[in-house]
């Protein structure tokens, strides 16, 4: 039993925890005034006052007249509108990926400024330097692009495949890159960029880039499961990012669904093996084989070998029986899986992404609908808004997040 009352603050506390809290409202809301802020924050106007002038000397917020805009006219001088100073310091997200490497520069608010595609070269998936190199080049013509160069960067965060371990820092269960299996890749692009690298599963970035900008604003409990030749997941618990004990939270691939299949990738696991947009193009195939009404072929213009989960969904949508039925079978194993998940972290939500996403409704409805029918746990099956710049976002997301905590301990540190 709590028997004595907590000590106060001290007022070195309280002027640090007040300037952070203006700052926030200052980044949020500006531009506004100083009279909005203290009414946004509860604070004194008079408090604000002296905090604000102490930022402002510090260069993190700028002042300008206030233009009119919608706000009825007063009496006496017009009010100088805060805004924060974005351009403060620049940061870069990058997605690596198996097909191409895509880097973004944005400012402190996450406004991308320029990016950079590049494809992924086959020969690099396997060499560390000489995807390493594309990285930095991609980065570079970027930065470029902007107008900046890496001396203006405060952080990079780069999303990759496979397990990023928490301890080491090292990756690994990366097939789709095996040149990154052991690498230290934060330490190694550190020493290029001379600014803190954070390193994060291309999956999880996704996540946190859907509830920044994509389809889970607003939502606290959700999870992101990215359909490509893989299946991977990211998960949302309470707005934070879960990463497990090993950061390999979300490997939803592993799960010990479906017999396995002699035809499939052998580095994938078995739900992926079994669910993924392999499994629709080795169904879609053996259709064809054994007879299918030709629609499928027909749109992979003839060569059994381009028949892949596009091409399944669109001869489905025409009614090719074949096709109908791999969508179905394929969709049924999905749903296990992500009832599975479900049970266990009853998300509000689950953002559908990845290649296979592409299919809109005809994936996203059937899904939703057979998940209700295994389980009483229901999420809202949505698609992903973000596309491919969903992992690119997420780094953008992560590296501003680790600019603000340094940020924020700067602007209360210096009262």
């Amino acid at each position: 039993m709590i028997t004595r009352d907590p000590p106060a603050a001290s007022p070195a506390l309280l002027r640090r925890l007040n300037s952070q809290h203006v700052l926030r409202t200052i980044r949020e809301r500006g531009p506004i005034s100083r009279g909005d802020v203290a009414a946004a924050t509860g604070l004194s106007k008079p408090t604000v006052k002296e905090v604000v002038e102490l930022l402002l000397d510090a260069g993190y917020v700028r002042e300008s007249a206030a233009d009119g805009g919608s706000r009825p006219p007063r009496p006496g001088r017009p009010p100088r509108l805060l805004t924060f100073s974005a351009d403060l310091g620049y940061v870069l997200g990058i997605d690596i990926g198996a097909n191409k490497i895509l880097a973004l520069v944005a400012d402190l608010n996450g406004d991308v400024l320029a990016s950079q595609r590049l494809p992924t070269a086959a020969e690099a998936r396997a060499d560390t330097g000489e995807l390493l190199a594309a990285v930095r080049a991609a980065a570079r013509e970027a930065l470029g692009t902007a107008g900046l160069d890496r001396g203006a960067l405060e952080a990079v965060a780069v999303g990759t495949p496979g397990v990023v371990d928490r301890a080491s820092r090292r990756i690994s269960l990366a097939p789709q890159l095996p040149g990154l299996e052991g690498t230290d890749l934060a330490g190694r692009l550190a020493r290029s960029f001379g600014c803190p690298v954070l390193v994060e599963n291309e999956v999880h970035l996704s996540v946190l880039a859907e509830r920044w900008r994509g389809a889970a604003q607003g939502i606290d409990d959700a999870f992101y499961v990215q359909i490509g030749v893989g299946i991977g997941g990211g998960v949302l618990i309470g707005g934070e990012l879960y990463r497990g004990a090993s950061g390999a939270a979300g490997e939803i691939g592993y799960l010990p669904l479906g017999d396995g299949d002699p035809g499939a990738d052998g580095g994938l696991g078995p739900f992926e093996q079994s669910a993924g947009g392999g499994a629709f193009a080795r169904l879609g195939r053996r259709a064809v084989l054994a007879g299918s009404d030709g629609t499928m072929l027909r749109l992979a213009n003839g060569d059994i070998a381009n028949v892949d989960a596009e091409v399944v969904f669109a001869a489905a949508a025409s009614g090719d029986p074949g096709a109908v039925r791999v969508v179905e079978e394929v969709l049924d194993r999905l749903a296990r899986g992500i009832a599975a998940v479900g049970c266990v972290l009853d998300p509000a939500t689950v953002i559908v992404g990845g290649g296979v996403s592409k299919a809109g409704e005809p994936l996203r409805g059937p899904l939703e609908r057979r998940l209700r029918e295994l389980v009483p746990v229901r999420p809202r099956i949505v698609l992903s808004v973000l596309g491919e710049e969903a992992v690119a976002l997420g780094a953008v997301r992560r590296a501003v997040q680790a600019v603000d905590e340094r940020l924020f301990a700067f602007a209360g540190a210096g009262q």
